[in-house]
């Protein structure tokens, strides 16, 4: 089987800040263990998909930080992009890439800041999932049964079950929906039917291919006249003129909202996409109080704080559901029920000019 990983590391990670910086955002943090999430990433599919079918997708600016972190792979499976122009793009980019060096290519797109403890499981999913996307031709999305009715998920309303053998507990997909409000959340949640986007996709690439051109035409257009102009020698400029102008939108809303032909399968091995501050519940055992603790914490009488202070010690006394973290330079006291506003932080600081905060 034709398959290659295609990991999407151009991210930025505004709701970690301030330990995510534009200079070292959230994908090579070390958040757990001694390898950053990107290189755990690796690591997780490397067994199934050998260094010379891995390619990376990531910003211009962030190719020397990826090089640096995965020194075992080639430099030319780093694909760069002049700027972020959201996943759909990041797809379109390796696709338009996979297919020149195989027709045949089957893509599996996985986030770069993903925690999934159990690599083999994951492995193991990764192979059903692309047997059916070459079996039957259907962009194959991965879904966790949701735990609470979470407003930050894409919800995945799940269809009738793939009569194949191959297919293993395969569904169709009736509808994505990006991030409901609570309301709809909890609808979702309590009928059963429905389960977490993971954000990872198995996908022949002449299949994705197919579905850019049906929905996004103009995104497909523009990444063929880059690919091209980036093999005639065209110069920085020109390509970050041409790659501005590719529309910005995720793979979830452009594609996979749209297409007929999306399958999905349920998964229940343990899961996080890291997304926030509170994520960090996901990664580490809370104590005796409900603290989650990566650092130095003394408290008195407190419940249920998340505090991230590895090199200095954080002394707290009769609070409750906050999450305190400590950079060399900020301090970020914040409820836990608002750790999703984090990245508004950074729109005020780039508003206000203080840059050497982001």
């Amino acid at each position: 089987m034709n398959l290659y990983a295609t990991i999407l590391a151009g991210g930025s990670g505004t709701r970690f800040w301030p330990k995510s910086r534009a200079n070292l955002p959230k994908q090579f943090l070390v958040l757990q263990g001694t390898q950053s999430l990107l290189q755990d990433t690796l690591q997780r599919v490397t067994p199934l998909i050998p260094l010379q079918r891995t390619f990376i997708v990531t910003a211009q600016h962030q190719q020397p930080q990826t090089a640096k972190q995965l020194p075992q792979l080639p430099l030319d499976h780093i694909l760069t992009e002049p700027l972020g122009r959201n996943t759909a793009a990041a797809v379109a980019l390796a696709a338009w890439h996979l297919l020149s060096l195989d027709p045949e290519a089957i893509m599996a797109v996985l986030p770069a800041d993903h925690a999934i403890p159990d690599h083999a499981a994951f492995r193991d999913t990764l192979q059903l999932a692309a047997t059916v996307a070459r079996q039957c031709d259907l962009l194959m999305t991965l879904g966790v049964k949701p735990t609470y009715p979470a407003t930050g998920y894409g919800y995945i309303h799940v269809g009738e079950a793939l009569d194949i053998p191959e297919a293993k507990g395969s569904h169709r997909v009736i509808q994505f929906t990006e991030k409901p409000e609570a309301q709809v959340a909890s609808a979702m949640v309590e009928s059963g039917n429905y389960l977490w986007n993971c954000g990872i996709f198995i996908w022949r690439a002449a299949i994705i291919a197919r579905e850019l051109k049906t929905y996004l035409p103009e995104l497909w257009a523009g990444i063929e006249a880059y690919g091209a102009a980036w093999h005639a020698g065209a110069s920085a400029e020109d390509l970050h003129r041409q790659y501005a102008e590719l529309p910005s939108i995720p793979i979830d809303k452009g594609v996979l909202e749209h297409s007929a032909h999306v399958g999905v399968i349920p998964v229940s091995w343990a899961w996080s996409d890291v997304g926030s501050w509170r994520s960090l519940s996901d990664l580490h055992p809370a104590d005796e109080n409900g603290h989650v603790v990566v650092g130095q914490h003394l408290d008195q009488g407190s419940a249920d704080l998340i505090v991230y202070s590895p090199d200095k010690l954080v002394a707290t006394c009769g609070l409750s559901n906050l999450i305190i973290v400590q950079t060399d330079d900020i301090v970020l006291i914040c409820d836990k029920a608002h750790d999703q506003e984090v990245k508004d932080f950074v729109t005020m600081l780039q508003q206000r000019g203080q840059t050497q905060y982001l």
